[in-house]
């Protein structure tokens, strides 16, 4: 088992590869940590197999590193389309959103949102209507006829 801080290296080090591989202070970099800290991680995921890591050398993930930091991506991508697309922030927002708040989500929560996002991509309605009425809400500020109930 991982704990958050180690998915959010792995994903680190995925997003910052090029050519498969990366170095400590592009991770530290990414991450705003300092390099003894994002060094220690590191080292931890080398003895969990996860990462291939030597001091001062390339850094890369293993096939299982590589399988979870796609997991991570997965689920943070879900995350920062559900902020843009259903909450309906600006691009920057639902990244800037979507790094804050994706590592202290627990697993349930984010795999929840993974598959109301997954829900959303396959729902025959171009735009559920709960959706069109958030957006009418937020730009008129009244609730919207469409969500209002029907008397009966």
């Amino acid at each position: 088992m991982l704990s958050s801080t180690e998915k959010k290296y792995l994903l680190a080090v995925y997003l910052t590869a090029d050519e498969g591989s990366t170095r400590l202070k592009r991770v530290a970099d990414f991450l705003k940590v300092k390099m003894p800290s994002a060094k220690q991680i590191l080292e931890f995921l080398a003895e969990k197999k996860m990462v291939n890591y030597v001091r001062r050398g390339p850094i890369s993930l293993t096939k299982k590193g590589q399988e979870v930091a796609l997991k991570e991506y997965e689920r943070f991508t879900n995350l920062k389309v559900f902020l843009k697309n259903v909450l309906f922030l600006r691009e920057e927002e639902a990244e800037k959103g979507a790094w804050e708040i994706f590592f202290a989500l627990e697993e349930g929560i984010a795999n929840r949102i993974v598959d109301f996002v997954s829900f959303l991509n396959q729902c025959p309605q171009i735009t559920p209507l709960c959706i069109k009425g958030f957006r009418e809400f937020l730009e008129t500020g009244i609730f919207p006829k469409l969500c209002q109930l029907r008397k009966q």
